[in-house]
């Protein structure tokens, strides 16, 4: 590699299997095309903290010029970054806040509590102010998981009939939500709404749902509102009530690092908001079912 070009390593949280994830990978790599001067290495721990944290030693060991980082574990991502502040190699956060301003150059985030506190005004809405509602998580310890749901609870509280009956974890993906899922299911006879904190959670509680002949009794919303990707195409088709739009931070971030490279000073925080893509036909149904 030329000495000239700058050496960036660009970690991510997981982009197999996770629509959103290979977004974020697809507009940095979209966003570097006009950067020859910038030689990026990408790699996808698949959601494994360990895989995650050996990826960024190998890439402290290699002396990188910047990195741009998608944390999974907060407490052994934090130890590593030190590390990299250590070394005077800077860092732009994405999609995780640390609770550690100065770990990064640059942060990056969706308003995560802005995204729950819309989810829970849209349930507020729809179900007037009464219902039964199941929430299912991202991964627990990330930023983006805890602050949907504060901002969620935040909007159902002025709702006192809209209540929170059980909480699962999906951890992000389809799979492990449907399962998550079935199993409340299978213990509660009435769910009138799910909030999945993202679209491959929404996906994978419809899949549940369906499975157990229940789909029609139920609102069911996710985040992320992808283009040609399962919560758009699932609202259209009536399955989903709603999608949230999570747009990308990819972009964000590669302005972040270019100006870092370049020697100069960018906002330390940026936060990406929201608004919803509804299916006004499912919510129609769902409600003159429910006034029979």
């Amino acid at each position: 590699m030329p000495a000239t070009r700058k050496h960036v390593a660009v970690v991510y949280h997981s982009v197999k299997d996770q629509p959103w994830g290979a977004m974020v990978k697809q507009t940095i790599e979209r966003a570097l095309v006009g950067h020859p001067e910038i030689f990026a290495d990408h790699v996808d721990p698949v959601g494994d903290a360990d895989e995650q944290v050996r990826a960024l030693e190998g890439f402290l060991d290699a002396g990188v010029d910047a990195l741009v980082v998608l944390p999974i574990d907060p407490e052994k991502t934090r130890r590593v970054l030190r590390r990299y502040r250590a070394a005077g190699i800077p860092v732009i956060g994405v999609d995780n806040d640390l609770g550690e301003p100065a770990l990064f150059r640059a942060l990056i985030l969706a308003d995560n509590r802005q995204f729950g506190r819309k989810v829970g005004e849209f349930f507020v809405e729809i179900m007037e102010g009464s219902g039964e509602i199941v929430e299912i998580t991202g991964v627990p310890s990330t930023s983006g998981a805890v602050d949907r749901s504060a901002g969620f609870r935040d909007a159902i509280a002025r709702s006192p009939g809209l209540r929170v009956v059980e909480r699962c974890v999906g951890d992000w993906m389809h799979d492990e939500a449907r399962r998550a899922f079935s199993r409340v299911l299978a213990s509660r006879g009435r769910v009138d709404g799910v909030f999945a904190q993202n679209d491959e959670m929404a996906r994978g509680a419809w899949d549940a749902a369906a499975a157990a002949g229940r789909e029609h009794e139920m609102l069911i919303t996710g985040i992320d509102a992808i283009r040609g990707e399962n919560g758009i195409r699932m609202v259209m088709q009536g399955c989903l009530a709603a999608t949230f739009i999570n747009p990308s931070p990819g972009p964000a971030a590669v302005d972040a690092l270019l100006v870092t490279l370049s020697g100069g000073r960018c906002l330390e925080k940026r936060l990406l908001r929201t608004s919803p893509l509804r299916s006004p036909g499912r919510i129609r149904a769902w409600q003159a079912a429910r006034k029979r």
